[in-house]
């Protein structure tokens, strides 16, 4: 763990350590963690009570075949088992409760690490981070299911043991030593299968993303005939995953069983001695009936109690993956600059194949950068972005990227090549709100126009126009507010980069970077495009905009053209003059 990483969880007070977690779970939900506990332990006390009062009324009623002492007994056992009911309910209730309340608040606070930091558990996979962020968090809050029902039911066996004693004092001896010799046994293997849950956990998550990578990539695959490949790419993952399933659950099964075997010696050794009471003439029957139903009783807490003991293993190990990936995600501490202007400055950025990079964008400048290496143009763009080590060597505003603050998004905006939507509207894509467009009021307007107040969820026709949105939506009945489904599937790949562009557009930063925008554009609309780009670029005074692209339209409309070879150092100048001068550019902007 980075000192920077355990610094920013103690000033965000994220601990350290799984059980640091889980007891931070209980402690800001201990509103409804002390109250079921409360209604759990009576409804256990209530049920240990059900025998002793049959018992007392084998005693008090039916022997003595008092109908009065009957009738009372009727009564007092509706009331016990009203008690009984209703204090289950509740306490579950709040069990329950607690539950999904911490668990939403787990998810949101792993979510926010891939979102808000700069890398969130650099060798794990999206799918791996997914799996942390959704099912270790959910497993994590089942603490509350163990709190409840093990706390009670150590509870009233202790209740219960007390009763024993009061009524035989041999009989409370074997279940005072008989029960906690039988718990350390159960407890002793619950390191194991934490450690067993863990790699479940750990292997749900790989076959979690195996699955994300196929369903990304399910027309590819479909279209060079690669399902079977990817279906025994899958089977393996999940095979994986159920053999470590399999290992926990049969650890969890053992200990269980102990349990169980442990409890039945204890019963034996409860049977065997009251029987010896009740012949030697020192326990009446009724007692009889209540210590053999209370010594049964017993088996039901101690299963719980063993059962949890495999839950909380299990909660610990999903603890322990929400907080490495906490101590996964660097958190810069210097991160508190502001930019000022709107100047970009890379100096020595180190390039995949070694050399370094040297790039200026000054304000109210369009510069256009053609990268002969993919990798150079995509780690340009990531050092820019601050996803990478590279941010050290670029300034903007006239700081350091890596020291800027997080939110810059109105000073700084790189639109990578990748295009990502999100369910919702096209307008919810662009603005980045995603309010529901069926909130309609019939008296505000009509189907497809806005009623919001929110400037924020407005967008400038200028944006419409130069990103060429405009002309998809003139094709869709609901216009801005045309549904797009999960990554944009039911649109094409030329209108999802269009409404890509216009998110980036939208945003209006000082410095914008766009990774070839238009890639997926036919040419004519390319050309519109690049110039109406330049239009809107240029007519906000101060702002600088870096394309890095191969595309003629953006480079004939460029301010200045940097051409990155494969070998050799950068070189500047327009597109015309690089045309005349290079063979090498040539050959790269007519591919």
């Amino acid at each position: 763990m980075s000192a920077p990483a355990a610094t920013h969880r103690q000033d965000t007070g994220i601990p350290s350590t799984a059980n640091g977690l889980l007891l931070r779970a209980i402690g800001r939900r201990k509103r409804l963690v002390v109250p079921g506990l409360v209604l759990m332990t009576m409804w256990q006390v209530s049920e240990a009570l059900v025998p002793i009062a049959i018992g007392v009324i084998v005693d008090r009623a039916i022997i003595p075949l008092d109908r009065w002492a009957m009738l009372w007994s009727v009564l007092g056992l509706i009331a016990l088992f009203t008690v009984l009911s209703l204090s289950y309910r509740f306490g579950a209730r709040m069990a329950n409760r607690a539950v999904q309340d911490e668990a939403h608040d787990l998810r949101v606070e792993a979510t926010r690490v891939p979102l808000t930091r700069r890398r969130a558990m650099d060798d794990a996979s999206s799918g791996d981070v997914l799996s942390v962020c959704s099912a270790d968090a959910d497993v994590a809050a089942q603490i509350f299911r163990q709190i409840a029902l093990g706390g009670s039911a150590l509870i009233g066996i202790v209740g219960i043991s007390v009763y024993l004693l009061w009524t035989d004092l041999l009989v409370g001896l074997i279940v005072l030593i008989g029960v906690p010799l039988s718990l350390v046994l159960v407890a002793l293997p619950s390191r194991v299968i934490s450690r067993h849950s863990t790699a479940q956990q750990t292997a749900i998550g790989l076959a979690s993303n195996r699955a994300t990578d196929i369903m990304t990539g399910l027309r590819v695959l479909k279209a060079g005939g690669g399902e079977r490949w990817a279906a025994e790419q899958y089977r393996d993952a999940s095979r994986a995953a159920a053999d470590a399933g399999i290992v926990t659950a049969e650890r969890t099964g053992r200990v269980q069983g102990i349990g169980s075997l442990g409890m039945a010696a204890v019963l034996a050794l409860v049977l065997l001695a009251a029987g010896y009471r009740v012949l030697s003439g020192e326990m009446a029957i009724g007692t009889l009936v209540s210590v053999v139903g209370v010594a049964v009783f017993f088996e039901e807490p101690v299963r719980l109690i063993t059962a949890m003991v495999g839950v909380y293993a299990r909660s610990h190990g999903a603890a322990q993956r929400l907080v490495d990936l906490q101590a996964s995600a660097p958190v810069d501490e210097s991160g508190s600059e502001v930019p000022a202007g709107s100047h970009l400055q890379i100096t020595g950025l180190e390039l995949p194949d070694g050399r370094e990079l040297d790039l200026e964008v000054t304000a109210g400048e369009l510069v256009a950068l053609v990268a002969e290496q993919p990798a150079a143009a995509e780690a340009v763009t990531a050092a820019i972005a601050g996803h990478s080590d590279g941010a050290d060597a670029v300034e903007v505003g006239g700081h350091r990227r890596s020291r800027l603050v997080p939110a810059i998004a109105e000073h700084v905006v790189v639109a990578p090549h990748r295009v990502d939507l999100f369910v919702g509207t096209i307008r919810s894509n662009i603005a980045m709100r995603h309010d529901a467009p069926d909130h309609h009021d019939p008296g505000e307007g009509a189907p497809g126009e806005t009623t919001l107040d929110d400037d924020d969820n407005l967008i400038s026709d200028e944006v419409l126009a130069a990103s060429a949105v405009a002309e998809i939506v003139e094709f869709f009945p609901d216009g801005l507010d045309h549904v797009v489904q999960e990554g944009g599937r039911n649109l094409s790949g030329g209108q999802r980069q269009r409404i890509a562009l216009a998110r980036a557009l939208h945003a209006d930063p000082d410095i914008l970077v766009l990774h070839d925008p238009t890639s997926a554009v036919d040419a004519v609309t390319e050309w519109e495009i690049a110039q109406a780009v330049c239009r809107l670029r240029s007519s906000r005074p101060g702002q600088a905009t870096l394309i890095v692209t191969s595309s003629p339209p953006f480079l004939a409309t460029a301010d200045r053209v940097v051409h990155l070879p494969r070998s050799g150092e950068a070189v500047s100048g327009t597109h015309l003059e690089l045309r005349e001068k290079s063979a090498s550019y040539r050959a790269a902007v007519d591919r």
